[in-house]
């Protein structure tokens, strides 16, 4: 896959479903590159603002100059998770989550994302924080390891993966990407486009990153922190996430709110056929929409 310059999936859709007051307050969770916040951002008026997040510095580093001179607009780099530490109950307008991982992470082989590029196997989105991809792969009891591959990867060779990741680490290092890869492949049949190694290689991201446990508290989050009438936009990249974001805005699966939320338009988006052709990373994507009502 080559190189190409990330591109925010269904900004026109986000757009019409999430700003609906010109004067109001916005988060995007998910800054990445600067895409979805920039469109929010034309969108209101004088006496709008935006807030964003992101967990990786690289991403609230490198803003755009129109972002970085645009006084509507904050950045915050922490955990979305985090949402209610800064802002009120209710005061906010609109909410984006977008679950995607962007394409200036996946291409840049330092960050060791992607099985297209051999780099260091770390997958940590902050990279300032906790265990990398290499730490865990070869210390992990090999229980554990099936567990994320099953649970999170869906991956139906897990326990053959993990049996061969253990007999590889007792001899050498698994360092790299590559290293990860090859063992992948030795375990699983290529019956199809899709590479072996895409299920383990999110399973492993997902696990470190913790990103179901932030997924639930950022939604627990938004339910607070929106006004009666504010709209929750989230877009989702494989059914496991969009599963928990179905039932968490038809009232099922709540740790604390009982906040109640209504389905916006059609109970699920996906994008248009020209734009999957612009940019097949889209191609999974699931948008919904809700409204706080109660």
């Amino acid at each position: 896959m080559s190189e190409h310059a990330h591109e925010s999936v269904m900004v026109n859709e986000v757009l019409e479903s999430l700003v609906f007051e010109k004067d109001g307050l916005y988060v995007d969770c998910t800054l990445g590159a600067g895409g979805h916040s920039q469109k929010i951002l034309e969108k209101l008026n004088e006496a709008g603002s935006l807030i964003s997040f992101d967990k990786d510095a690289e991403a609230t580093k490198n803003l755009s100059e129109k972002l970085s001179n645009d006084k509507r607009f904050r950045v915050v780099h922490d955990s979305f998770s985090q949402l209610g530490s800064y802002v009120k109950k209710e005061s906010v307008q609109g909410i984006l989550i977008d679950l995607g991982i962007s394409s200036t992470q996946l291409d840049n082989p330092e960050r060791g994302f992607s099985f297209q590029k051999e780099g260091p196997l770390d997958m940590r989105l902050d990279i300032t924080k906790g265990i990398s991809a290499e730490e865990w792969i070869n210390t992990a009891h090999k229980s554990e390891i099936e567990n994320v591959f099953w649970n999170l990867g869906e991956e139906r060779f897990s326990r053959k993966i993990a049996k061969r990741i253990c007999e590889v680490r007792s001899k050498e290092t698994i360092k790299t990407t590559k290293d990860l890869t090859k063992i992948v492949l030795s375990c699983v049949p290529r019956r199809t486009k899709k590479h072996p190694a895409t299920n383990i290689f999110r399973a492993i991201r997902m696990k470190l990153n913790k990103e179901l446990e932030e997924l639930y508290d950022v939604l627990e989050a938004a339910s607070y922190a929106l006004s009666y009438g504010g709209r929750l936009v989230v877009i989702s990249f494989h059914s496991m996430e969009d599963r928990i974001v179905k039932r968490f805005i038809q009232g099922k699966d709540r740790i604390r709110t009982s906040v109640e939320f209504s389905f916006v338009g059609d109970k699920f988006i996906k994008p248009s056929l020209e734009e999957v052709r612009r940019n097949p990373r889209s191609r999974s994507a699931i948008l919904r929409v809700a409204e706080k009502v109660a």
